[in-house]
């Protein structure tokens, strides 16, 4: 019987692709030895943001996230794998790249908690 993989969503916000580092971040997965299963660069309608943030609507930052992230092209993926879901969420690291530690993307990449 086949192991069951987990499947994750992993976005590339504005600024990582403004920035260059789509390439850095496919690659931290991929050596971790996660499949790449879908990618698309789109330009994200407010519409598609506020239903994907939707659990995040009566925060007071909703609306200058929803703003941000359609402020330019993200890159969205699927990624898959053992272990996936868990793993991925640590090589991200913390939300604030204040509390990420070196070798995550967020300690690596990120320069504000909205970027």
């Amino acid at each position: 019987m086949a192991e069951l993989q987990e499947r994750t969503f992993i976005a590339i916000k504005p600024d990582g692709v403004q920035r260059g580092i789509i390439g850095e971040i496919i690659k931290r997965f991929e050596t971790k030895g996660f499949k790449l299963v879908g990618m698309k660069m789109l330009q994200a309608s407010e519409d598609l943001l506020m239903q994907h943030y939707m659990d995040l609507k009566d925060r007071p930052f909703f609306p200058s996230l929803v703003n941000y992230m359609s402020s330019g092209p993200v890159v969205a993926m699927v990624w898959e794998g053992k272990g996936v879901v868990k793993t991925g969420r640590v090589m991200l690291g913390e939300t604030n790249p204040a509390d990420s530690k070196p070798g995550t993307i967020r300690g690596d990449f990120c320069i504000d908690v909205s970027k």
